[in-house]
């Protein structure tokens, strides 16, 4: 029920997202979503091809199905590292 961010995750063919990776992302969209700064949140995922723009939605908005939702408890360190990784 929260506007949330979307991380794309890009894969070969014939390959699954690891568990690191999924992390990764949903860490990256808690953090810019509206629950930036809160311990947890609920990140639901999907591939690329279940998702769509909304009709007449608002810039960035999108509706998607076939969706998974995992509960994240936010990792500092985690986050540590990734932002590390994206000022260098």
């Amino acid at each position: 029920g929260v506007p949330g961010a979307h991380v794309v995750v890009p894969l070969e063919k014939s390959t699954t997202l690891t568990q690191e990776n999924m992390l990764d992302a949903a860490h990256l969209a808690l953090h810019h979503s509206d629950l930036k700064g809160e311990p947890r949140g609920e990140i639901s995922y999907t591939q690329v091809k279940f998702v769509r723009k909304g009709r007449d939605a608002a810039p960035g908005a999108v509706t998607y199905t076939r969706e998974k939702t995992i509960v994240l408890r936010f990792e500092p360190e985690r986050w540590q590292r990734l932002s590390r990784s994206v000022s260098e």
